[in-house]
């Protein structure tokens, strides 16, 4: 099987959304058509799509990030590879593509999170180089945004 990655662009946007939906978030497509805008105008993300047989079988989203107390650093905040091709070391490719692109930025530091009920990962990123340094509990709160 051979595999091509590319950066993505809006004509993804049909092979990105079925996977959106594929990792059980519910997501309608128009909103996942304005996230995937704003994050190709965003000059701290990129996103990376896995062509295989013709479509998107994957895809990563990288962030440059800054923080007080770690400083600049990048982080993949989203990667998801189709359940027909995972083992076929297609996310490592696209963890390839994040590195090189984080390189190229002058960045020293990859991070990944990962939920801990996506087992596949707790094997698969220290496979790849990746070392467990934090566990963490994360809060969410549903705010009311202002009307302007």
């Amino acid at each position: 099987m051979e595999v091509s990655i590319q950066q993505a662009t809006e004509d993804h946007l049909n092979g990105i959304h079925k996977l959106v939906l594929d990792w059980g978030y519910s997501a309608s497509e128009s909103a996942t058509l304005e996230w995937l805008e704003a994050l190709l105008d965003s000059p701290n993300h990129q996103v990376f799509v896995a062509i295989a047989d013709g479509s998107v079988a994957g895809w990563a989203v990288a962030e440059k990030r800054m923080k007080l107390g770690s400083g600049v650093f990048s982080e993949i905040t989203a990667l998801v590879v189709s359940s027909s091709y995972r083992r076929e070391g297609m996310g490592k490719l696209l963890v390839n593509a994040v590195e090189e692109w984080s390189t190229n930025l002058g960045l020293s530091r990859l991070v990944v999170r990962s939920n801990v009920t996506r087992l596949e990962s707790h094997e698969f990123y220290p496979a790849i180089g990746f070392e467990r340094t934090k566990t963490t509990h994360v809060y969410a709160k549903a705010l009311k945004p202002s009307r302007k």
